[in-house]
């Protein structure tokens, strides 16, 4: 296949890709992280009672036991991932508008207790009755559900294991006429009367609940106990018009960078510089369809990360058009000139795009190691996708259109590309 043939190929490949860049972008909503959307971040601190080293197992399943009652809530892109080297979990929720009751939520132990009410006429210093040793627990429960009485109030309704069902036959035998204390997390949800032994496996908590409480012990009970006390280390609300603020400035922020990058490659390159201009838009179409294809979350450094993209792509337009004016001056032709540039810039542009990914991506793995999600990973992500996104324009756009343009018979002008005439 001809050198011609395979530039205009290159060129219709990387058109088809903008055009399905731009569609995919201007169908798709952004998802914005906790910085640009507002939310909560915080820090969860794994203990064992005793004060004991926690285990790296508990805090595993601590760390799914979160995953699963912050999906539950039905929080939009969470992020909830484990510092390693550390007892600390990262839950980060945006858009959560109400972040004490996604906290009481994501930290309730659920520690399910059935006990027997020793004297019902007697109470402790919190005003609850007092209580026997515990008789079953929250290993025995197989489901819970809300439900509504025949007043239509909430209530629990729960779903015992075969074994379960077996010990809570034998309990409810064992305590007829007495009270069977239903215990959450150390507080007493309900005490009935056992008038009979019950059978079937099920039971019920019943009270002066409102239909968020029952929700919120349906959901504590279903997705298990944590393995491990949880305390809150750091706790931070970002609000939404505080992230709004933060994507405004950001997007000024690269507007301004890309006028000011178009500019100096006006004043010194002219011509050259019309191929670099359209090489951003191409570059900056494909970097975005391509967050956008992955599902990247944006954040706040991740748009520095862009921005900073811009000044890669630059940089890989200006070693080649340096290396091309270089072969003009040599005098040869402009066709000979692209060939031969590009041929040597490419080297150059690989080894500093090459340091720059090299950079990125151990960013993202100590990010993982040591430093937990966040602004680190977030600014490293978007550099590596636009690095490579870089080294792809470079070679199937910027390439065959100086190539295919300078057959023209404008670039053998020597003003046109920015060459002096004395040189």
């Amino acid at each position: 296949m001809r050198s011609r043939q395979k530039d205009i190929i290159s060129l219709l490949v990387v058109l088809i890709l903008v055009i399905g860049s731009l569609y995919l972008v201007f169908t798709t909503p952004p998802k914005l992280g906790l910085d640009l959307r507002g939310g909560m971040n915080v820090v969860l601190t794994a203990e064992e009672p005793d004060k004991s080293e926690v285990s790296e197992d508990a805090i595993a399943q601590a760390k799914l036991i979160i995953e699963e009652r912050v999906n539950a809530l039905g929080v939009a892109e969470p992020q909830i991932e484990r510092q390693i080297n550390s007892p600390n979990i990262i839950v980060q929720l945006p858009g959560v508008k109400d972040a004490k009751r996604a906290l009481d939520i994501i930290g309730a132990t659920a520690q399910l207790e059935f006990r027997e009410v020793l004297n019902s006429g007697s109470t402790n210093t919190a005003g609850e009755p007092e209580l026997g040793p515990v008789l079953m627990t929250g290993d025995a429960l197989q489901s819970a559900s809300v439900a509504f009485d025949q007043l239509g109030k909430p209530k629990v309704n729960m779903s015992f294991t075969p074994e379960g069902a077996r010990d809570f036959e034998r309990i409810t035998g064992e305590l007829q006429g007495k009270q069977l204390a239903i215990v959450l997390d150390g507080k007493v949800m309900s005490a009935p009367n056992v008038n009979q032994q019950i059978t079937g496996g099920n039971a019920e908590i019943t009270g002066q609940f409102t239909l968020d409480e029952v929700r919120k012990v349906v959901l504590v009970l279903n997705t298990g106990a944590l393995p491990v006390d949880l305390k809150v280390s750091s706790q931070q609300v970002v609000g939404p018009s505080l992230g709004q603020d933060s994507l405004d400035d950001g997007i000024r922020a690269g507007i301004v960078g890309f006028a000011l990058v178009v500019i100096f490659l006006l004043l010194n390159y002219r011509g050259l510089a019309l191929v670099s201009i359209v090489g951003l838009f191409v570059f900056g179409s494909i970097f975005a369809g391509a967050l956008t294809a992955i599902g990247a979350t944006l954040t706040l450094p991740g748009i520095a990360g862009i921005i900073m993209t811009i000044g890669l792509a630059s940089d890989s337009s200006i070693v080649f058009f340096e290396r091309f004016k270089e072969e003009v001056r040599k005098g040869k032709t402009s066709r000979s000139a692209a060939g031969q540039g590009f041929k040597f810039a490419f080297r150059t542009i690989i080894d500093a795009d090459a340091v720059s990914l090299i950079i990125a991506v151990t960013m993202i793995a100590l990010s993982y190691l040591y430093f937990g999600s966040g602004p680190i990973r977030g600014f490293a992500f978007t550099l590596s996708i636009g690095t490579l996104t870089d080294i792809f324009t470079a070679f199937f756009f910027t390439r065959p259109a100086i190539q295919r343009l300078s057959e023209l018979s404008i670039f053998s002008n020597p003003t046109f590309i920015g060459v002096s005439k004395d040189k």
